[in-house]
């Protein structure tokens, strides 16, 4: 663990790993603090009957801007500090209002949605967990009223992805006492009018020790020597102001040092954890509204006297986009439940939050296009707005490759101890039995159905236990024939991972199914059931396809391809 996050357990995913489930943790489904829960309720229904009248995304789209007195609206309707702690002014919402708040907003405006998060999902977040007491004190209030607007400053031209490439320095001037800030950002959320930056840099010198590392700085806007660009010109949110910053000799004082001197990188990660999972939570919100304007189109449209909706083709559809969507949802609101309860490490699940729910809303909107036909085409239909808004979230926050990697080689971390501890006890001869547990062999095949999994969906849990003990089985395998070289092994991680996803959201879409059958019965639960039932179905064969498929042929073909193109950089195969 690193030093700005106290000793934690391991959250949800990790024990899939190990083909392994805690029914403790999954079971029963967490429910929303009702205290909390009430002032949630309020917050929503007030977003809800304001964008109404007050929001026009269709503007907000056309003119590329979210206007001055939207965002001072979302400030007074106290969104903008919904996470701030009550004692700074904020509402002290927890990780299950906050998601779905967030999952209203982006029903709205994909736009406003962004432009929220960055404030308070990234931009604030480091300062409301890991700032100073005078920091907080100084900033916190004006930012929870929406005063002070707050952006994120990680990205820069060579580190995307690779946030360890970052070039941007903080070097300590010893005549100023301070530090001096040099280089830029790019692709900043809400660059263009932000007034508090967290800025990463390779700082040195000063309170940093040793060699130095990366530091989060506080920087304001006004400060001498710092600019921003003009808005960049996006594919979709476009409302949300996108700018690079530069940063040229910016004297940056040590009482202006977020958290840790050289702890930065921990920082910036803790802190997307939040971004991510509620993401995945806008995801399944810019879903949700998408399907009721794919069925009220279905149930209207009529062709060869019918209407559309009767179609199989279309239903099928629907049954995908209303299931998945089920899915998303259960995964996002059991780690947010999860993060509430505290003491939890989720930060592999937040990214599989927004790796699903990205992916989920991408397919929902294909589907949804298609449905509407050509209106989904047309720009004054809401549709294509949705699909050129939903593109950006499979790259931003961590692009979905990244947190696939990322997710997967912590997931398999406690293989690899074992698999250590089975390679060391065959050297010193205890035993093959000894050496077969420590590998996880008795692990393989044991998965049990849950046993709060009710009767209406004994299958589904059957089916559950069945992918979960192939997936710690394949676990296993993978990790006696890669060992340490499982680093290397994209093809094999990428499909690890897709497997966990979908094990961890069917675990996810059960325990809130049941949870629901258990509080309401089943006759009342009997939609619940319903999308349960289809999302499971699906979720597990294409797991099993994954892990069945661990490794192929297609892999080599994929290397010699890439290869090819590498060398001719084009499409090189001539017919004519």
């Amino acid at each position: 663990m690193d030093a700005e996050r106290p000793a934690e357990t391991f959250g949800a995913i990790r024990g899939l790993f190990l083909g392994e489930l805690d029914d403790a943790t999954f079971y029963p489904y967490p429910e929303q603090n009702p205290d909390e829960k009430e002032g949630c309720d309020l917050a929503v229904e007030a977003f809800r009957d304001w964008a109404k009248d007050n929001l026009d995304p269709v503007q907000i789209d056309r003119d590329q801007e979210i206007p001055a007195d939207v965002r001072k609206a979302l400030g007074e309707m106290g969104i903008l500090g919904m996470t701030v702690p009550e004692e700074f002014g904020g509402s002290g919402f927890g990780t299950t209002s906050y998601c779905r708040v967030m999952e209203e907003i982006t029903r709205a405006d994909g736009s406003l949605s962004v432009f929220v998060g960055a404030h308070l999902s990234i931009g604030a977040k480091p300062i409301i967990l890991f700032g100073g007491p005078e920091m907080q004190k100084k900033y916190l209030p004006p930012i929870a009223a929406g005063e002070k607007l707050c952006a994120f400053a990680l990205t820069e031209p060579g580190a995307g992805s690779d946030a360890g490439s970052l070039r941007t320095r903080a070097e300590w001037d010893t005549s100023q006492g301070a530090f001096r800030l040099n280089g830029n950002k790019i692709w900043i959320t809400n660059g263009g009018y932000a007034d508090v930056f967290s800025v990463f840099a390779r700082a040195q010198g000063g309170p940093v020790p040793g060699e130095g590392g990366i530091t989060a700085l506080l920087v304001e806007r006004g400060m001498p020597g710092f600019t921003n660009g003009a808005s960049e010109h996006k594919m979709g949110i476009r409302g949300s102001s996108t700018t690079e910053l530069a940063f040229q000799d910016v004297v940056v004082g040590a009482d202006r040092i977020i958290g840790t001197p050289g702890n930065g990188f921990a920082m910036a990660t803790r802190s997307l954890e939040t971004g991510r999972l509620s993401l995945g939570a806008g995801s399944a919100g810019a879903s949700k509204e998408l399907i009721r304007l794919a069925a009220r189109h279905a149930r209207e449209r009529e062709q060869f006297r019918r209407a559309i909706i009767d179609f199989g083709m279309i239903r099928e559809k629907l049954g995908r986009m209303a299931a998945a969507t089920y899915g998303a949802e259960s995964m996002v609101y059991l780690t947010a439940g999860l993060v509430d309860r505290g003491g939890l490490d989720m930060s592999i699940e937040a990214g599989y939050c927004k790796v699903f729910g990205s992916e989920t809303l991408w397919q929902v909107v294909n589907d949804a296009v298609q449905i509407a036909g050509g209106i989904g085409y047309m720009t004054e239909y809401p549709y294509e707005r949705h699909l050129r808004d939903s593109r950006i979230n499979m790259i931003f926050e961590g692009t979905n490759e990244i947190l696939r990697l990322a997710g997967t080689l912590e997931g398999l971390k406690e293989p690899g101890r074992r698999a250590t501890e089975a390679l060391r006890a065959a050297k010193a001869g205890a035993g093959a039995a000894l050496a077969e547990y420590a590998l996880g062999a008795s692990v393989a095949g044991s998965a049990k159905v849950p046993r709060w999994v009710p009767e209406p969906l004994a299958a589904q849990g059957e089916n559950f236990a069945a992918t979960l003990a192939l997936f710690g089985a394949k676990v296993t395998e993978v990790m006696k024939r890669h060992r340490r070289a499982i680093l290397g092994q994209e093809y094999v991680l990428r499909r690890l991972a897709d497997a966990a996803m979908r094990v961890y959201a069917t675990a996810a879409a059960l325990a809130r199914a049941s949870s629901r059958i258990e509080k309401v019965g089943a006759e009342a639960a009997r939609r619940d059931v319903l999308l349960a039932s289809r999302f499971v179905d699906e979720a597990c064969k294409t797991a099993r396809r994954e892990l069945e498929d661990i490794e192929t042929v297609r892999d080599e073909l994929d290397d010699a391809i890439a290869e090819d193109l590498r060398e001719q950089g084009r499409y090189a195969a001539a017919w004519f």
